[in-house]
């Protein structure tokens, strides 16, 4: 099947599934309260890990004004947007029967005047399976929130090694400019 029709196929899958999520929990993300893994001097970035939610720690690393943010475990890809970018201030954790599978993250996106927002949701990663990206939304469309929701209620189902990300159609040039593992 081609990656488009994938791609489309999983988000609309997803948008339907979202009752399946029992609930979702809220954490603070504040870089200054993180633990310092590695600066890299030369580039002017580093890795940090973070406290999260259910055992779950967040990842962040940071290099070129680009940010990368993993969750459970890192995962060795770095994934976001090409224009430069940082993150929010708060992760929606989403559960289900099965517990934690994903995380919803907002990213500001800034480069030569023009700004954007995007919600990318991130499966949560594990010890034998790091997570990845699973699907980006434009943060200014309509129910833009429920969307990432319900895509992220179909994150465990998600391949991090052969799915591709959905990017949710309609996304404008700043946030459909993502450079996943999957792209």
């Amino acid at each position: 099947m081609r990656p488009l029709l994938v791609s489309v196929l999983f988000a609309v899958i997803a948008l339907t599934a979202a009752p399946a999520l029992a609930q979702s929990s809220y954490t603070p993300l504040d870089l200054d309260a993180c633990e310092v893994l590695k600066v890299y001097e030369e580039a002017g970035g580093a890795d940090l890990r973070c406290p999260g939610h259910g055992g779950f720690d967040v990842f962040v690393s940071e290099g070129d004004a680009r940010m990368d943010v993993d969750f459970g475990v890192r995962n060795e890809v770095f994934e976001t947007f090409s224009a430069f970018n940082s993150v929010g201030k708060t992760v929606e954790w989403l559960e289900d029967e099965d517990g934690v599978q994903a995380a919803v993250l907002r990213f500001l996106i800034d480069v030569d005047g023009r700004s954007a927002e995007a919600l990318v949701v991130s499966k949560v990663g594990l010890r034998d399976a790091p997570g990845c990206v699973v699907a980006i939304v434009d943060a200014a469309a309509e129910q833009a929130n429920g969307v990432a929701r319900g895509l992220g209620a179909m994150a465990k189902f998600f391949d991090c090694g052969s799915d591709s990300v959905v990017i949710v159609p309609g996304a404008r040039g700043l946030v459909a400019d993502f450079s996943g593992a999957n792209q």
